[in-house]
């Protein structure tokens, strides 16, 4: 293999990896847009998308197009009750509170998720079967273009929602200013409940959507968590777009990383230009300083 083919390689899996970081990172943008919020369960959510939908699959031996819509509907209803049941409850308590209340709500997910379907790694097939023709000697993983399309349909969705709809309107005001918005007939609690809600859901379907290429686990919350929450800070917390932006960098950083250096250089490598970027743009690529969308 050519080093143009290798380059080309390295690229294509870099994009679906970025791919995977970016639909993981929207788990928290959507949430801090509305509320100010970082929700350490982002990632727990992914991992409730992936168990479910492959335990789905496993057991009762559905097909995606039944296993999809209901974990997202399962998956965005339990989002919701976490923060109707819990967060609402505390929400006149301190930032830091909070905080530790969603790694608290991960700490449980991830332990009814180990109650319910046990700690077995479950490999579910990808969406479809059609293998595509190698492109200049690069085979595409069928999953690998599913990722990719859902990735950018859902980046024009949630943009013409947060830019473009009242909806999307109201949930930047409560984020920014609650008291404000309620002023404006705002109501902060139920646009909160409707971040989470969409937060899940969004979740679930990054769930789905890797779980054929990385299989699915208990323990994988954490792994989405921590990338998905650099995906979005590198990006700018708080703008979709920038949650594509940086979840692209992060996995095309990790992927040449991985190729021209090692393997086990490339978590550290990655998370290093992180902090330099940050260290000179503190906001991130897109942030608040920035144009926010």
């Amino acid at each position: 293999m050519n080093s143009l083919s290798v380059v080309i390689e390295l690229a294509v899996s870099g994009l679906v990896i970025g791919c995977v970081y970016a639909l993981v990172a929207w788990g928290f943008t959507i949430v801090f847009n509305a509320t100010g919020l970082v929700n350490f369960a982002a990632g727990e959510l992914v991992m409730m998308g992936g168990v479910i939908s492959a335990t789905l699959h496993t057991r009762f031996a559905l097909q995606p197009i039944v296993t999809v819509p209901l974990t997202v509907i399962v998956v965005a209803a339990v989002s919701a009750a976490t923060d109707r049941y819990f967060l609402q409850k505390a929400r006149r308590q301190v930032h830091m509170t909070l905080v530790m209340i969603t790694i608290g709500l991960a700490i449980g997910l991830r332990g009814a998720m180990l109650f319910l379907t046990g700690k077995d790694f479950q490999f579910p097939p990808p969406f479809s079967e059609f293998e595509f023709p190698p492109i200049l000697g690069i085979n595409l993983s069928t999953q690998g273009v599913w990722v990719i399309c859902a990735v950018a349909v859902m980046t024009g969705v949630l943009w013409w929602l947060f830019a473009k709809t009242w909806l999307g309107y109201s949930m930047r005001a409560s984020g920014e200013n609650p008291r404000a918005a309620q002023l404006m007939g705002v109501s902060p609690r139920w646009v909160s409940n409707l971040s989470f809600a969409l937060a899940g859901a969004m979740g679930a379907l990054a769930g789905t959507l890797i779980a054929p290429l990385a299989s699915a686990n208990y323990a994988s919350g954490l792994y989405f968590g921590v990338k998905g929450f650099s995906a979005a800070v590198l990006g700018g917390l708080g703008s979709p777009v920038g949650a594509v932006v940086g979840g692209l960098l992060l996995g095309l950083i990790e992927s040449f990383a991985a190729g021209y250096v090692s393997s086990g250089w490339k978590d550290a490598i990655a998370l290093g230009l992180l902090i330099l970027v940050l260290l000179l743009m503190p906001s991130g690529l897109f942030g608040r300083r920035a144009t926010r969308v």
